[in-house]
């Protein structure tokens, strides 16, 4: 059997590369509310839980649903919308755990600060008995925004942006010259073109 030493650590990373950033969400989504975060009561049992409730423009927070009553059957459901959200929000089954679900949103940068409901349904087919609702509670940007840096950053550029005289250029074009002819003689005398 052919033995292929690089294949599995260079699988092994690229497994580790794709599940980073859902492992990253992981503890914000499974996480029990935070303060005064109880799940919201829905209908029939349905019900969110939002961690963080209190946060700011391009944040994100981590939805849980539960679904899990005996009411709904097979849960299927909607898609999570808030008009803090960037965009409407696909929760995902959460596994060894029938009838919940977890997904992440992000919060608009343009949203302004303010209390914004958070809905859904368990039930695709039937949403008016499997309703859920939260509040996610939007605030301004950090405090510490003014101190920020505004406006381009003035690094240096190393001359990029003057084009320099004309004899740094002819030494430039001279330097390069000398490296390329000494390139070719020495491919030349060892028989390679």
């Amino acid at each position: 059997m052919p033995r292929m030493p690089h294949r599995i650590p260079t699988l092994a990373a690229s497994l580790a590369l794709a599940c980073a950033p859902l492992l990253a969400l992981a503890p914000t989504a499974l996480a029990a509310p935070a303060g005064n975060a109880e799940p919201a009561n829905g209908v029939n049992g349905a019900d969110i839980s939002i961690s963080p409730e209190n946060v700011t423009p391009g944040r994100t927070v981590g939805l849980v649903v539960n679904c899990s009553a005996s009411f709904f059957g097979t849960p299927d459901p909607t898609l999570v919308s808030s008009m803090a959200f960037v965009t409407a929000v696909r929760v995902h089954p959460m596994p060894g755990q029938p009838g919940f679900f977890s997904g992440a949103a992000t919060i608009s940068q343009d949203v302004k600060p303010g209390s914004y409901s958070v809905s859904g349904a368990c039930k695709e087919s039937n949403t008016s008995l499997s309703t859920f609702r939260g509040e996610v509670e939007v605030h301004g940007r950090h405090d510490d925004d003014h101190h920020r840096p505004h406006g381009p950053v003035h690094t240096g550029v190393g001359g990029s942006i003057d084009p320099g005289s004309t004899t740094q250029v002819a030494v430039g074009l001279g330097l390069a010259g000398l490296a390329g002819g000494a390139l070719f003689l020495s491919r030349r005398r060892s028989g390679t073109n």
